[in-house]
């Protein structure tokens, strides 16, 4: 059931987050939100049973999500997959914080900085940095944007429910 999250919208119609289920519900109940979208599954209680929120719409102004995002490595796995930008090694691996330019080198820890590693891809490379060795990164690092986290981590936007899919800006 945890995968099921609701998309919420703004008054504008543009995505902000992602709402667990349960929050989405509650939110539903006291007319906070409008739904928009439902799922096929439903929510069973001892009296009530309820249809699951896919898309919700904010009655009323809604803050943005923070535009800082705290670079942790549990981010920066969520970030990129869990997979190794070198190689590409998939997950189950477990993988390493490299520095694309070294912190010898004077490589910082932001977010343009900093990916994901397998080991071996990591010990590769070592104190050098991607073009020394002939490693290339398989995108350009970067902040995740706001919509890519929700309160309790990244959403999958490559592969996003179905019934978010009218709601999301096209790649």
């Amino acid at each position: 059931m945890e995968r099921y999250r609701a998309l919420l919208l703004d008054r504008a119609y543009r995505p902000v987050l992602a709402l667990s289920w349960r929050r989405a519900i509650l939110l539903s109940l006291a007319d906070r939100v409008e739904v928009l979208e439902y799922y096929a599954r439903r929510i069973r209680t001892a009296s009530r049973d309820y249809p699951l929120p896919a898309v919700v719409r904010a009655a009323s102004r809604v803050d943005p999500h923070p535009s800082h995002v705290a670079l942790t490595r549990r981010n920066l796995l969520l970030r990129d997959g869990h997979v190794c930008v070198y190689c590409g090694a998939g997950p189950g691996l477990v993988l390493t914080v490299d520095h694309v330019v070294p912190r010898s080198r004077g490589g910082r820890s932001t977010w343009d900085n900093v990916v994901a590693a397998c080991a071996n891809c990591n010990r590769r490379k070592g104190n050098r940095t991607p073009d020394e060795v002939g490693l290339r990164l398989s995108f350009r690092p970067g902040p995740p944007t706001a919509l890519q986290l929700g309160r309790r981590g990244m959403l999958v936007v490559a592969d996003p429910p179905d019934e978010w899919r009218p709601w999301l800006p096209s790649p």
